[in-house]
């Protein structure tokens, strides 16, 4: 199966569905499908094929979604930019991805124009609303459409690497597919189903999400930027059934002072994503919405499915093994399998700290232009992931700590390396670690630990407007502190679990 069988299957089987709506907009999955195959008609007529990669800059929007339909339509790839992104970064995704054209909002032209004369290998910058892509060109249908194999990539995803430049996860049709529906099959997803979307479309939390209601034919409501009281606004006009908030979101909504005037007695389930989130928050999220909770853990090399901490985990009585549970990340989705292994790749027994090991379907094809980083991910056809755990007796995941220098930033993974190399590049700067801190919203936040060259003064605040200057704000230190030297293995590695406890000691 393929992404396109989804709305061709749809289209056929409830033509009049709603499939989208935004603002004022509603889409049914036989307009939705006339406007894909018009869509990928136009991107044929402009040379793009199956193998090319285009990049995308935009919104969330139907027409996001439309032209991320479009372009898997023809066995292309999509490669997803956020608008947060600064120039460099964007730059640096374009230039790796190797992407034949770059489409566009209105409101982002600026940004590609800024783009444009480092990247003259891209034939084409394009707006999303450019004549070229609106003028309807032929039905489009199956019979004239390219074939695409469910091993052709989809979706190139750049994501945390160890070198502290992102590198893009390759994801096929089959593992889109298998991930949209494990999950359906996992959650009980139906057509009668209302899913709003807050998260932004360019991560795979987004665009994933979407796929696995698309699959069963369900109602997708897209919510441009995040706003708390829109929200609820929407759940109570829109029945809407599923929801997926990150914990800022979750911290927001319940802290809202309106927030209890509204009836959201349709809310079937609030999704919610990460391994680290406080128990406190969790029990407030069950308190307000009183409806059921799920948590998902995953990565983009898995396709966004790993594992699922269900409703009935969700239970509040502290006398019960389920407070127990509520501090794991749940058990394995169907269709996925997992274990955790030692330095050698051989199961551990549970309760034994080790790796965390995935295979199924839903792991990734590769990394892009990286076939060392991809083989180095890979051990005994096992998906290492980084993230050291302990499984139970019963299967449930405990994930406490990660073997790779990354962050899970309100469900955002950001790489210290990546950061650290732009703290570098200040001219005061001699040495530079990052570290995380626990935070209660966002799960965990960067703090940026500086050695200064000799004779150059603190100045957190020059640091800091460096850092915003040059990557997204997510990636952003929230703090910068100072030390003399960085303590060290006799490797000369620096010891960041050192600085940590050096800097959680200065709080308290």
């Amino acid at each position: 199966m393929i992404i396109r069988d989804i709305l061709e299957h749809n289209a056929r089987i409830h033509p009049a569905g709603i499939a989208l709506a935004a603002l004022n907009e509603e889409v049914t999955y036989l307009d939705l499908r006339r406007r894909v195959r018009h869509r990928a008609a136009a991107l044929s007529r402009l040379g793009i094929a199956r193998g090319d990669r285009v990049g995308i800059l935009a919104h969330n929007s139907i027409g996001y979604v439309e032209f991320f339909f479009a372009v898997t339509h023809i066995g292309a790839a999509v490669v997803q930019l956020h608008h947060l992104l600064k120039t460099r970064e964007m730059i640096a995704i374009l230039r790796d991805a190797n992407v034949k054209a770059l489409f566009h909002e209105e409101e982002f032209r600026a940004q590609a124009e800024e783009i444009r004369p480092s990247l003259p290998g891209i034939a084409e910058f394009i707006g999303m609303d450019d004549p070229r892509l609106l003028v309807p060109a032929g039905d489009g249908g199956p019979g004239g459409a390219p074939p695409v194999q469910e091993t052709d990539i989809a979706l190139v995803v750049y994501t945390s690497g160890p070198s502290g430049h992102p590198r893009g996860a390759m994801l096929s049709h089959r593992n889109l597919m298998a991930a949209s529906a494990y999950s359906a099959m996992e959650l009980g997803f139906s057509r009668k189903d209302v899913f709003l979307s807050c998260a932004q479309l360019p991560y795979l939390g987004g665009t994933g999400r979407l796929l696995r209601f698309f699959h069963v034919g369900a109602t997708i409501i897209l919510q441009r930027g995040f706003d708390p009281v829109e929200v609820l606004r929407t759940i109570e006009r829109r029945s809407v059934t599923h929801v997926l908030l990150t914990p800022t979101m979750l911290y927001r909504i319940i802290g809202s002072p309106t927030a209890r005037k509204f009836n959201l007695a349709t809310l079937r389930t609030v999704l919610y994503g990460g391994a680290w989130i406080s128990v406190d928050l969790i029990k407030r999220a069950i308190g307000f919405f009183r409806c059921g909770l799920v948590q998902t853990y995953a990565h983009v090399e898995t396709t966004g499915v790993l594992t699922f901490l269900h409703e009935e985990d969700h239970r509040m009585e502290e006398n019960t093994p389920y407070m127990k549970k509520m501090m794991s990340v749940g058990q394995e989705a169907v269709g996925v399998e997992v274990r955790v292994v030692d330095e050698e790749g051989r199961e551990v027994p549970p309760g034994t700290m080790g790796e965390v090991a995935v295979r199924g379907l839903i792991v990734f094809e590769g990394y892009l232009n990286d076939p060392r980083g991809t083989a180095e991910a890979f051990r005994d056809g096992w998906l290492l992931t980084g993230d050291l755990a302990a499984l139970d007796e019963e299967g449930y995941l405990y994930v406490v700590d990660r073997k790779q220098d990354n962050l899970m930033v309100d469900g955002i993974s950001v790489s210290l390396r990546e950061v650290e190399n732009v703290l570098c590049e200040h001219p005061s700067v001699k040495e530079a670690a990052v570290v995380g801190r626990p935070d209660y919203t966002m799960g965990e936040v960067p703090v940026a630990v500086i050695v200064l060259k000799e004779g150059e003064k603190e100045d957190p605040e020059a640091i800091l407007e460096h850092c915003r200057r040059n990557m997204a704000p997510f990636k952003v230190p929230r703090a910068v502190e100072y030390l003399g030297v960085f303590p060290r293995n006799a490797q000369g590695k620096v010891l960041k679990a050192t600085i940590r406890d050096r800097m959680a000691a200065r709080r308290t």
